[in-house]
């Protein structure tokens, strides 16, 4: 499929509204013509010394009234179809790029925020302002030039003269866009990256001492960028410069003949009697002839963002496809409630291109309600088994079963408890940082949660308790705080199975040890499968497990890691 293929596709979900958004922006041609009219028809009695006529000011009211109406209609339908052209590409996106439970490789991080975030926009933004005017164009103009080839033919003519110079214009301007776009997005991607990169090695840069030259080189992709911006915005202006001489030549040209008309020194045989009302009502449609032909050389410019935008949505998207077995697209399930069983049959896993497995022959199950602990070196394969168990992988060989009070099942991804080594704080309230887990869930449900989680006395302690913000200009926890919080989304969920990677890491041990009750007790009656180095954490299992050489064995004390 060629990008012009793929970009005109990615139209369908919003087309309807769009086709809609035409419609009005022809309606609203036709009533500011009939406002024109009216405006024409009052200046004329103005201009002869008497007072406008109630017929005209009446049509002047309702041309404006209606034209203002129409535009708003317009836009509307123009913002619904906007919106759902991103929707349903950012879901195609958010698809390919998290995790499904059968993806093999994972997509660049950089290129898939600028994806989702920028170039996205992009094509959306293409969609709604170039097919009403593409649907709509031709009719408007022809409606304003039927119009004034009645009022007076001459001027009709040279603005159809004039109209055969602008696409050669519009051609021009659509190249030198599209070369400038691909340049832009570049430069946005390589910002993106180094920006991405520079905050995950920040310890590192800081350790080596090489901060000074990761902002120096910053600094350098940041200017690169804005060279970029405004190359395509230079490129834009001239372009534009060039519509506008070739309106204001057809503007200039029409008004010299009205001129010279009602002068008396330009007189056709064929054409009809030049009268001031005339005159002033084909200045006036004149520049509005021409405003169909001016949103068509900003399409150009969109037009050519949105093409360099499809070759990395679309290749996201094919990245994607290859390298996972075909999912279909669902809505989020309410997470599993009750007892989890979870089973593990022959289970292997290698990664595409390696030769030797991470895990082979793992046989294994961890029976409902039980408290599991994994330990095991760095490296040893933890967190893959906990990735397969979840769902986010699948296993080369071998199968993963949950068995609930409804049966067996596959990992159903989102609908087990994931806590990892760092908790993410939005911005946002307390409240609202725990109610991600569960959007619906009330203030009462939210306080059980929190009392669950051992949080009671941190949310006593904060200015406005779970209404205090957090985050950037707002409040901050510490690393065991947060992990609390972490444990309130958790048990918020109402998830059967909780998988737990190093949930203690980078404690200290009064913390960590107020870390291990809160998750004690707010896993009662759940299945809690733990990877950790921790001593502390691995005492407190009911049955802990050693990972080693790829394959799981069952330790009989529980002190040893």
């Amino acid at each position: 499929m060629t990008a012009e293929q793929w970009l005109t596709g990615a139209a369908e979900p919003g087309l309807r509204r769009l086709r809609l958004a035409a419609g009005c922006q022809l309606l609203e041609t036709i009533f500011t013509v009939v406002q024109w009219t009216g405006l024409a028809w009052v200046a004329r009695d103005v201009l002869r010394g008497g007072r406008p006529s109630g017929l005209g000011l009446g049509v002047l009211l309702a041309g404006g009234l209606l034209a203002a109406g129409a535009a708003w209609s317009a836009t509307r339908w123009q913002a619904a179809g906007r919106r759902r052209i991103a929707h349903a590409i950012r879901r195609r996106l958010v698809a390919a790029v998290l995790p499904t439970g059968q993806r093999r490789a994972e997509p660049d991080p950089a290129t898939a925020a600028l994806a989702a975030v920028e170039l996205t926009d992009d094509i959306a933004d293409h969609h709604a302002q170039t097919i009403p005017q593409r649907l709509s164009a031709p009719a408007c103009m022809a409606v304003i030039l039927l119009t004034t080839a009645a009022v007076q033919w001459p001027a009709a003519v040279i603005l159809l003269l004039a109209s055969l110079l602008v696409p050669l214009n519009m051609r021009l301007a659509g190249l030198l866009a599209k070369e400038g776009a691909d340049e832009r997005a570049a430069a946005t991607t390589h910002l993106a990256a180094v920006v991405l990169d520079s905050f995950r090695g920040l310890p590192t840069l800081r350790g080596i001492g090489a901060l000074t030259r990761r902002r120096t080189e910053l600094a350098h992709t940041a200017a690169d960028l804005n060279t970029t911006t405004m190359a395509v915005v230079r490129r834009a202006l001239l372009s534009a410069a060039v519509m506008e001489v070739v309106v204001t030549f057809c503007i200039a040209a029409n008004a010299t003949y009205i001129g010279l008309s009602l002068l008396g020194y330009v007189r056709l045989d064929l054409a009809p009697g030049m009268t001031l009302f005339r005159g002033l009502l084909t200045l006036l449609l004149c520049p509005l002839y021409f405003q169909p032909m001016r949103a068509a050389a900003t399409g150009y410019h969109s037009r050519q963002r949105a093409l360099s935008a499809v070759p990395v949505i679309s290749g996201l998207l094919e990245a994607a496809e290859a390298g996972t077995e075909p999912v279909r697209y669902q809505r989020e399930r309410p997470a599993p409630v009750g007892a989890v069983t979870v089973v593990l049959d022959d289970l292997w896993f290698r990664y595409p291109g390696v030769e030797a497995p991470v895990l082979h022959d793992v046989n294994l199950t961890v029976h409902t309600g039980s408290w599991t602990v994994v330990a095991g070196p760095s490296g040893a394969g933890k967190t893959t088994l906990l990735s397969l168990i979840a769902g986010t992988r699948p296993p080369s060989r071998g199968t993963v079963r949950w068995l609930t009070p409804g049966g067996s099942s596959p990992p159903r991804l989102g609908t087990c408890a994931w806590i990892g080594q760092q908790t993410v704080l939005l911005p946002g309230t307390v409240a609202d940082n725990i109610r991600v887990a569960r959007p619906g869930a009330g203030r009462a449900e939210i306080n059980r949660a929190v009392a669950a989680a051992g949080l009671d006395d941190v949310v006593a302690r904060l200015p406005q308790g779970l209404d205090t913000p957090l985050g950037e200009g707002g409040f901050g926890l510490s690393t065991g705080e947060a992990r609390r919080v972490a444990i309130a989304r958790a048990y918020l969920s109402g998830a059967g199975l909780w998988i737990l990677d190093e949930p203690t890491a980078h404690l200290d041990p009064e913390t960590e040890a107020r870390v291990i009750a809160a998750l004690r007790r707010a896993t009662r009656r759940r299945t809690v499968i733990v990877a950790t180095h921790s001593a502390a954490l691995a005492h407190t299992a009911d049955l802990l497990l050693e990972l080693a050489d790829g394959s799981v064995h069952p330790v009989r004390e529980a002190t040893r890691v």
